[in-house]
């Protein structure tokens, strides 16, 4: 099964910095103290783990249908694993922004969930 890694690199890139620009934007007009690198640091992050995520997919899918689905939820453990580090070496930081960083988080994996999501879905279907 062909997983069709360009089309999920470009597909989350494209997502993530449209996530990036809404976050920036509504923080810049509205709440100018939740102005942070952080917010860039997050989306390059989920960018990063989502391309090593696809591409450990990739190799799973060449071993077969019954591989691809456990190491489908390998790779969403070892993704939700690396997050929760990374939010929480940002906590460790810089605890005034704590409530800021979360709603980035919370907006880059949901992002990241439905991207996936449909993404999948629809590789699957055919």
């Amino acid at each position: 099964m062909e997983l069709g890694i360009r089309k999920y690199i470009i597909g989350i890139l494209i997502c993530l910095v449209g996530v990036a620009a809404l976050a920036m934007g509504a923080a810049y007009m509205w709440f100018p103290e939740a102005m942070s690198w952080k917010i860039t640091v997050l989306a390059a992050v989920f960018f990063a783990v989502s391309v090593l995520g696809i591409l450990m997919l990739n190799r799973y899918s060449k071993k077969g249908d019954r591989t691809l689905v456990s190491g489908y939820m390998a790779v969403k453990g070892i993704r939700m694993v690396i997050f929760v580090g990374v939010l929480l070496v940002f906590f460790l930081m810089d605890r005034s922004s704590v409530k800021w960083v979360t709603a980035a988080f919370i907006l880059f994996y949901i992002t990241m969930l439905v991207f996936d999501t449909i993404y999948f879905s629809k590789k699957f279907k055919k």
